[in-house]
C-alpha cells in the first residue's frame, strides 16, 4: 500500500469513526491554552494531539522518572529502566525522536544516550507539563519528529506576585517507603517577582508481586532560584537550577551487588515574553540556557566506572504577529553541546554537536475553516574526536487544513515532511554498553532520516460530553534502528583480551570470557500507523456529586517495509474510569488494560498483557478556596504482575506492586 493509500485509509477511518450523534451541549469550560505549540492557542483547536497536565494531574501520576509519570497519557508510554530512569515514548517513537524541554528550552543531559540515564526534568516541582503528540519539528527541530514534552515551572516568575506566596507538598508511598517533598516561595513587590524552590525524594527498593526489586533505591534533590520583571507588557527574568540524583541499578549478574549512578546538573536560564508592537509583530519571546551536566556510574563494589559529561547551551528567539484572520511566527534556534564518556564502558567518543534552525509557521482562520503551514531549515554539524566531522542540512515542512462544521466541533488534517539528522550515538558508538547488555556499533556513514506523515483529528467539547480522536500514519525513509548484527563480542578480564566471534559457542572465545551480542545502527524504510481516542461524559448528579465516566484508547503498529518489525514498540492500552466530584471531594476508580505484545523484532520475546486497577481520593475542606488538601492515590490495587515491553529490563524487572500514596498540599 502506498503512502497516499495509507493516508486515505486513515482519513476515512478517522472521519467515519469520529463524528458521532451528540445530545444537547452544555456550557463549554474555559479553553486550555497550549503554550508549547508554535502558535499559542486553545488545546481543542491544535492540529496535532496535545495534552496538558496541571499540578494536580502531575501529582496524581507522579513517578520516579518522567516517562513513568506520563505513561497514563494517551499515545505515551515509557522506557522504564527501574525506579528512577525513564523517558517518554510518543506513538512508538522515543530516544532522539522525542524532545524533552524545560520551560520551552532543551535539557542538555545524557538521557538520550542510554535508557539507564535519568531525565533531569522532573515533575515533582512542575507547575504543569504539556505534551505535543506528532511531529513538532517545525518549531523544535528534527529530533521532535515524534513529539515534545515540556516541563514548566515558575523558577522564572511569569506572573506578578502580590506580597508573599507559599506552596508545599509532602507525600509518603508504601510500595517503596518513599518520602517526597517540595516547597516554593514567591515574593513580589510591584513589577519585581522572586521565586525559590526546593524538591526532594527518597525511596527504598520497591516491592513487586514477586518480591523486592533489587537495588532500586532513589535519591533526588533540586534547588532553584529566580527573579523577573513582570508587567502588562510581559516578563523577563533569570534563574539558576541545581539537580542532584543518585539511584541504584540492577546487578549485571545474579548474586552480585548492583551499581549506582550519581548525576549533577547546574542550569542557568533566562527567558522573556514581550507583548509589545513593533512593525508587523506584536509579541517577542526568547529563551537561553546553559547547562553543565556530569554523571558517574559506580560499580557494585563502590569503585567509579564510566563518567559521562555534557556541557553546552541552547537559545531560541521568536517573533509573532496577529492581524484579523492571519497569525504566525518566525523563529531562530541555536544550540552547541559537548558530550563525552570516559571509562572502561565508554561506548561513545567525545563529540561536539551544533544545531542551528530557522522556521516560519502561519495560520489563516476564516471562522468556519482555515489553513496552517510552515517550514524549517536546520543544519547539524557533529565533530567527533575519532571519526572527524559530519554535516547535515535538513528541511521540514507541513500544510494543514481545519473546519468547524458545527458549534464546539473542530476537525483538522495535516500532511508533513520531516527530516532528522542522526545523533552522535547513532554515528559514532563503538563499545560495550552494559545497560542494554550489548556491544553497540554506530555507522559514521548514516544518512539523514526522512518521514512523511499524515494526521487527522476531530474534537468536540460540549460540557456534558467531550471527545477527541486522532489517527496518523508515518512513512519513514531510512529509519535508523538499533538491531542485532548476529555475532558476539567477548572480553576476557583474566588476560585483558577481547574480540568478536560468530556466536557464543565459537572455540576461539577463551574459557570464562564474558560475551555480549553485537547490535548495530542500520537504516531501513518503516511505517507507523495508529491513533488515540478519548471520551469523557458527565453521566448524572447524585447526593451533591457529579458522576462522570471516561475512556482512553491508543494503539500504534510499526513495520519495516522490507520485512519484520522495529524493536520495543509499545502495545495498545485501554483505560476506563469513573469519577465522582463535589466541591470538597473527588473520587476516581480506573482500570488500565495493557495488551500482550507479540509483534516482535527477531531478537525480542513476547510480553504478556496485564491489567492495573487504580483509585484516587482528594479532599479539599473549603472547596476551591481551600489553602490545603489531602490526596490518597492507589495504584495496582490487585497486585498484578506487569512488564513494560519497551523496556530493556522487561525480562528482569517487574513494575511496582500494590502502592498507596498519601499527599498533603498547601498553598497560601
Amino acid at each position: 500500500m502506498s503512502f497516499l493509500d495509507k493516508s486515505a485509509a486513515v482519513a476515512a477511518l478517522s472521519l467515519t469513526a469520529l463524528i458521532p450523534t451528540l445530545g444537547a451541549a452544555q456550557t463549554v469550560d474555559e479553553q486550555e491554552i497550549v503554550v508549547t505549540a508554535p502558535l499559542e492557542g486553545a488545546r481543542i483547536e491544535s492540529l496535532q494531539g496535545a495534552a496538558i497536565l496541571h499540578r494536580e494531574d502531575v501529582i496524581a501520576t507522579l513517578s520516579g522518572g518522567l516517562g513513568d509519570t506520563l505513561d497514563r497519557q494517551p499515545g505515551i508510554s515509557t522506557t522504564f529502566f527501574g525506579a528512577a530512569a525513564s523517558r517518554p515514548i510518543i506513538r512508538g517513537l522515543g530516544e532522539d525522536r522525542v524532545r524533552v524541554l524545560q520551560n520551552g528550552i532543551g535539557t542538555i543531559d545524557a538521557s538520550t544516550a542510554s535508557p539507564d540515564h535519568a531525565v533531569t526534568s522532573d515533575g515533582l516541582d512542575a507547575e504543569r507539563i504539556e505534551v505535543l503528540r506528532g511531529a513538532a519539528a517545525l518549531a523544535y527541530g528534527g529530533n521532535a519528529i515524534g513529539g515534545v514534552v515540556n516541563v514548566i515551572d515558575q523558577s522564572i516568575p511569569t506572573r506578578a506576585i502580590d506580597g508573599l506566596r507559599f506552596s508545599g507538598l509532602a507525600a509518603y508511598s508504601t510500595v517503596d517507603g518513599g518520602r517526597h517533598g517540595a516547597a516554593n516561595i514567591g515574593v513580589g513587590a510591584g513589577d519585581v517577582a522572586f521565586d525559590l524552590s526546593v524538591a526532594a525524594r527518597e525511596t527504598d527498593s520497591y516491592d513487586t508481586p514477586d518480591g523486592e526489586a533489587l537495588n532500586q533505591f532513589t535519591s533526588h534533590r533540586s534547588y532553584s532560584g529566580g527573579a523577573a520583571l513582570v508587567g502588562e507588557w510581559g516578563f523577563s527574568g533569570l534563574a539558576v537550577k541545581r539537580v542532584e540524583d543518585e539511584y541504584g541499578l540492577l546487578p549485571h549478574h545474579e548474586g552480585e551487588p548492583g551499581g549506582r549512578i550519581e548525576l549533577e546538573q547546574t542550569r542557568i536560564e533566562t527567558r522573556g515574553d514581550f507583548r509589545v508592537e513593533l512593525g508587523a509583530f506584536d509579541r517577542f519571546d526568547y529563551g537561553f540556557q546553559h547547562s553543565d551536566y556530569v554523571h558517574t556510574e559506580f560499580e557494585g563494589d563502590g569503585e567509579p566506572g564510566t563518567q559521562f559529561t555534557a556541557e553546552g547551551w541552547e537559545g531560541r528567539l521568536e517573533a509573532h504577529h496577529r492581524a484579523g484572520s492571519w497569525q504566525g511566527a518566525i523563529g531562530l534556534q541555536i544550540s552547541d553541546a559537548d558530550f563525552a564518556a570516559e571509562g572502561e564502558e565508554a561506548f561513545i567518543s567525545a563529540t561536539n554537536t551544533r544545531d542551528a534552525g530557522v522556521f516560519v509557521i502561519e495560520r489563516l482562520d476564516f471562522g468556519g475553516y482555515g489553513f496552517e503551514g510552515g517550514a524549517r531549515f536546520e543544519q547539524r554539524e557533529l565533530e567527533n574526536e575519532l571519526f572527524g566531522e559530519r554535516l547535515f542540512d535538513t528541511f521540514s515542512a507541513s500544510v494543514g487544513a481545519f473546519v468547524r462544521p458545527a458549534e464546539r466541533w473542530f476537525i483538522g488534517a495535516t500532511l508533513a515532511s520531516t527530516e532528522r539528522a542522526p545523533t552522535a550515538i547513532e554515528l559514532f558508538s563503538d563499545g560495550p554498553h552494559l545497560a542494554t547488555e550489548s556491544y553497540e556499533v554506530g555507522d559514521p556513514d548514516l544518512g539523514q532520516e526522512a518521514a512523511r506523515s499524515f494526521e487527522a483529528s476531530a474534537r468536540y467539547d460540549g460540557g456534558r460530553f467531550s471527545f477527541e480522536g486522532n489517527a496518523f500514519v508515518i512513512s519513514f525513509s531510512d529509519y535508523i534502528a538499533l538491531v542485532q548484527r548476529g555475532d558476539v563480542f567477548w572480553l576476557d578480564e583474566a588476560t585483558e583480551t577481547s574480540g568478536f566471534a560468530p556466536d557464543e559457542s565459537d572455540p576461539s572465545i577463551p574459557i570464562g570470557a564474558e560475551t555480549l551480542p553485537v547490535f548495530h545502527f542500520v537504516q531501513d524504510d518503516a511505517t507507523f500507523i495508529g491513533g488515540e481516542l478519548v471520551l469523557r461524559a458527565h453521566l448524572f448528579d447524585a447526593g451533591g456529586f457529579a458522576i462522570g465516566a471516561d475512556g482512553v484508547f491508543d494503539v500504534v503498529r510499526a513495520t519495516f517495509d522490507g520485512a519484520g518489525d522495529p524493536p520495543r514498540i509499545p502495545p495498545r492500552t485501554l483505560t476506563l474510569g469513573v469519577t465522582a466530584e463535589s466541591e470538597q471531594l473527588t473520587a476516581r476508580l480506573e482500570v488500565v488494560d495493557t495488551a500482550e505484545q507479540d509483534r516482535l523484532a527477531p531478537f525480542e520475546t513476547v510480553t504478556d498483557g496485564f491489567t492495573f486497577v487504580n483509585a484516587g481520593l482528594a479532599f479539599r475542606p473549603d472547596g476551591e478556596a481551600s489553602h490545603w488538601s489531602v490526596r490518597v492515590d492507589a495504584r495496582n490495587l490487585t497486585d498484578e504482575e506487569g512488564r513494560v515491553h519497551s523496556s530493556f529490563l522487561k525480562d528482569d524487572l517487574l513494575l511496582p506492586g500494590r502502592n498507596f500514596r498519601l499527599t498533603v498540599l498547601t498553598e497560601f
